[in-house]
């Protein structure tokens, strides 16, 4: 079975940012948790979309029962309206 780590690297290595999964109470989720599906995209979300898009049309979907951080480079959280491309520049800042 595939892990919640397996799944963040996988994800954190497609998009180019860091994806925080959260339990229903809003706790970080353990990363030992076993069964989660493959992330089903060959290409990351468009830098022009938000991190709301990423949130609502890939993972949700995907990943139901969780809620998710988007991470910029300095470990801060991304606002729902910050634009994926800006986020990914956050990570060359670093």
């Amino acid at each position: 079975m595939t892990t919640l780590a397996t799944r963040q690297r996988e994800i954190s290595d497609r998009e180019g940012v860091d994806v925080i999964f959260k339990d229903k109470n809003g706790q970080v989720a353990d990363p030992k948790t076993n069964g989660l599906p493959k992330y089903p995209y060959d290409k990351a979300i468009k830098g022009s979309k938000t991190v709301n898009d990423l949130k609502n049309d890939r993972l949700r979907p995907n990943y139901t029962g969780y809620d998710f951080d988007v991470l910029k480079g300095d470990g801060t959280v991304a606002a729902p309206q910050t634009t994926m491309e800006t986020v990914r520049e956050s990570y060359q800042e670093q």
